[in-house]
């Protein structure tokens, strides 16, 4: 597990200043710490889409970095408006994908279907990805962060249960 204050503080020094996205099991004790954090404000939204346009407008508005947090099956969500206007537009955003459906946490048949494909939908969507990991987590935040600003575009990172919980 990361530490969140941590993995928090570092995402704020980073110049991410705002979060939105739809909660998840996987990112409940993030989330909380999140809300405690008076350097990042986080918006929930309704659904994942609702979230790019939060991201999108707040980046076109005034240049500052923002992440989203959502499960793996709101990948299927956010296609239209990742690729017809994130990408389109060079919004750089950086998403925390819950990776469900992995054993042992294949519970629901919905879960099991996205962790078959979440990687391929990536692909599909041309969205850099990397395994977010408790033993190199900074090193791979920096690669993800400088891709996303070396090419204004999104990256994603592969959150696996317990990854980011307390």
């Amino acid at each position: 597990m990361i530490n969140l204050q941590e993995f928090i503080s570092y995402l704020s020094e980073q110049g991410f200043t705002l979060s939105s996205g739809v909660p998840c099991s996987y990112f409940k004790d993030f989330l909380i710490t999140l809300e405690k954090n008076p350097d990042i404000y986080y918006i929930p939204a309704t659904r994942e889409d609702e979230a790019v346009g939060i991201a999108s407008g707040y980046f076109l508005g005034d240049s500052k970095k923002c992440f989203l947090v959502m499960q793996n099956s709101g990948l299927a969500n956010i296609g239209d408006a990742l690729t017809s206007l994130v990408q389109l537009y060079q919004i750089p955003i950086l998403l925390f994908v819950s990776y469900r459906g992995l054993e042992p946490d294949n519970d629901f048949p919905e879960h099991s279907i996205m962790g078959e494909v979440t990687e391929n939908v990536l692909d599909a969507y041309k969205v850099p990805y990397w395994n977010l990991e408790e033993s190199n987590w900074v090193k791979t935040l920096d690669v993800a962060i400088g891709k996303m600003d070396k090419t204004s575009l999104p990256v994603c990172l592969l959150v696996e249960k317990g990854v980011l919980s307390e």
